[in-house]
């Protein structure tokens, strides 16, 4: 069973391009980025070989299509001039449906369907509604569109014009690509990292929401992916389940301008039924709070999305390691964060030390808790145990001087997140503890 789980929009852009009109005759024209099967490529008109089109080749699904990010954005705000035409060629007479999708920014999203009814070009006029917004900075083009209309063609598209508004700002970047992972190869299973000498790769089936992939290497190939949560979230599957029971922790970068206030990262299982279960990141009720502006890295418990109902549904139990199905990257609601970078997704079967990114020898257990965590150590002894809430505040100080095992008692703590810097002969490791 393959379900793509609800981000806030479910389409995929590729690069960006000018503004209105688009004819197709310079190279920025081609950045469509083609969806749910449609081929979608820039083209010599077959009609007129001093020409050149966007064709657009369906794929036989219910909303199949492509789409592009422009530099300008569409002003639909003046319902007197918030038409959109362009020309539009069909492979046959039979009525046909599809629709015209404007995306993203502050104005949310827009659509309507126009219709074909002749062979050869034609000019369409989508004349849309009143109250419409003026900061549309995608277009989408469906094919045949709308619920059961799966029917097939090619079509080519050319001289699409529309009113344009202000210039899009340039988007925010980072300086330097993500630090190079370096948990040890045979421990990992990565799912989205090209700099760590890692081969053990989980691999996707399919893909769902909107995100680019962008290389921040300055002596060589970094690719990152590049999300805008305010346009729509990103995620991954597989068409049946993946057993990760191996693995402990989940691991990743990220990079956040400073627009953006949250992150959710959600891994998805199918065990009988498909279920999210997240981690927060800066927001109402983070688990740490969000770093911008500048590569943070992020180590999660697998434990943690074990011992956790699944807020999204409001049912009990944990996350199933044994029934892993799709991960994704998105935010509450898209007025929460803008531009965010991720790299070096992985699975790991150990955790990292904050500071030398040694292999943590630690563990805490129960965590989340409701009473107490213990911390141990089969190798070290333990000296002292210092708690820390997520604005920096010293809320437990335990020393107990060389000892394997530790009780903390969390009875007088604030559900959420807190930092354990444990310090023993080896130097100090942080740990993260979650409180129910």
């Amino acid at each position: 069973m393959k379900k793509i789980t609800l981000l806030l929009f479910l389409f995929s852009i590729a690069g960006f391009s000018q503004s209105l009109p688009l004819d197709f005759e310079v190279p920025e024209d081609d950045n469509f980025g083609a969806f749910n099967g449609t081929v979608a490529s820039v083209v010599v008109d077959p009609t007129d070989p001093t020409n050149q089109v966007l064709e657009m080749i369906g794929a036989g699904v219910d909303f199949d299509g492509a789409a592009m990010g422009l530099d300008t954005f569409v002003d639909l705000s003046n319902d007197a001039t918030n038409i959109i035409s362009m020309r539009i060629w069909a492979p046959d007479a039979t009525l046909r449906t599809h629709l015209l999708k404007f995306e993203g920014g502050s104005s949310g999203a827009t659509e309507l369907t126009f219709t074909t009814d002749m062979m050869g070009w034609q000019t369409v006029n989508i004349d849309f509604g009143a109250g419409l917004g003026n900061e549309y900075p995608t277009i989408v083009i469906f094919t045949d569109s709308t619920p059961g209309n799966t029917a097939t063609g090619t079509y080519y598209i050319d001289d699409i014009t529309g009113p344009n508004g202000a210039m899009i700002p340039v988007d925010p970047i980072p300086a330097t690509a993500a630090p190079n992972p370096s948990a040890p190869a045979a421990e990992v299973l990565s799912i989205f990292t090209d700099t760590g000498g890692y081969t053990n790769f989980w691999t996707r089936d399919y893909n769902f929401g909107q995100s680019n992939i962008v290389d921040l290497g300055t002596s060589g190939v970094n690719n990152t992916f590049k999300f805008n949560l305010a346009a729509a979230g990103y995620g991954e599957g597989k068409n049946g389940v993946v057993d990760i029971t191996a693995y402990n922790f989940l691991q990743f970068d990220y990079w956040a301008d400073n627009m953006s206030t949250e992150l959710r990262f959600y891994i998805i299982d199918n065990n009988g039924a498909v279920v999210e279960y997240w981690y927060e990141i800066g927001g109402a009720a983070p688990q740490e709070a969000i770093v911008t502006e500048a590569w943070t890295h992020v180590e999660i418990p697998l434990s943690y999305f074990e011992n956790t109902a699944p807020r999204s549904t409001g049912g009990t139990g944990g996350f199933s390691k044994a029934n892993f199905f799709q991960w994704k990257i998105d935010a509450s609601s898209n007025l929460q964060s803008d531009f965010i970078y991720v790299d070096n997704i992985y699975f790991s079967q150990q955790t990292l030390s904050s500071d030398s990114f040694k292999l943590n020898v630690f563990n805490a257990f129960p965590n989340p808790t409701q009473n107490s965590w213990t911390i141990q150590s089969a190798n070290n002894q333990i000296d002292t145990i210092e708690v820390y809430d997520l604005t920096g505040k010293l809320v437990l100080n335990q020393h107990d001087g060389n000892a394997t095992s530790v009780s903390l008692d969390a009875t007088s703590l604030s559900q959420g997140m807190y930092i354990a810097k444990v310090s023993s002969i080896d130097g100090i490791q942080n740990i993260k503890l979650s409180k129910d």
